[in-house]
């Protein structure tokens, strides 16, 4: 362990806790602890809130027709994708145009809106 070191005068100590025999001095036994940054949880903190945040509102603004809604438009867009590929890739040979042209009649009618 080194030897401590007097920090008014620079004289050599026996012992940390005495008084510097030189000038006096009661050196400081603990260091002042170093000033925690406010900054990382501030950093970590404001997305983390913001995002819970966010997802409250989307909470509280989504309904069962607006989720309705959303079902049946996918629906439709995965109804003209598969009758958009080729016959040989299509994973239902059943569906035709006239299907997705039927979902989006019965979307307008139910809901009054174009999907």
């Amino acid at each position: 362990m080194p030897t401590p070191i007097c920090p008014t005068c620079g004289h050599a100590l026996a012992d940390s806790s005495l008084p510097c025999p030189q000038c006096g001095k009661q050196p400081a036994i603990h260091a002042a602890p170093a000033a925690r940054s406010r900054l990382v949880p501030w950093l970590i903190g404001l997305p983390v809130g913001a995002f819970a945040l966010l997802m409250l509102i989307g909470s509280l603004l989504s309904t069962p027709e607006g989720n309705e809604q959303w079902v049946a438009r996918e629906a439709i867009k995965v109804c003209n994708k598969e009758v958009a590929r080729a016959p040989e890739d299509r994973k239902r040979a059943d569906l035709t145009l006239q299907d997705c042209a039927d979902l989006e009649t019965a979307f307008r009618a139910q809901y009054g809106i174009d999907p």
